[in-house]
């Protein structure tokens, strides 16, 4: 058995719409992956201040090896999350998977 047994998770992803919007300001997202499961479990103990005085926690997101970059939301129930680190491991055995360090603002 690989890593995935312990997917309990089912997320998609969102990416910033590339298309000129007219706005300059204005971010639109588009949905990317959908259906996608993976493991996610807290990074950090608790909600920290970010350097823009905001508060959020980091988590860990662990699954396949998928087209997820820095930047992407990721959309689990009710809860978002921003991508803010990747490391991909493709090894050449069961064990291929990212490890994704996203980040929840606390809302």
């Amino acid at each position: 058995m690989g890593i995935e047994i312990n997917y309990n998770k089912t997320i998609s992803t969102k990416r910033i719409d590339d298309t000129e919007s007219g706005d300059p300001g204005s971010e639109q997202y588009e949905t990317l992956l959908t259906g996608v499961r993976c493991h996610i479990q807290p990074f950090e103990e608790s909600y920290n201040e970010d350097i823009d005085g905001n508060f959020a926690k980091d988590w860990i997101m662990f699954c396949d090896v998928l087209d997820i970059q820095e930047g992407d939301l990721i959309i689990e129930g009710t809860n978002t999350y921003k991508v803010i680190g990747i490391r991909s491991f493709n090894f050449l055995c069961k064990n291929r998977h990212m490890e994704l360090k996203i980040r929840k603002s606390n809302d």
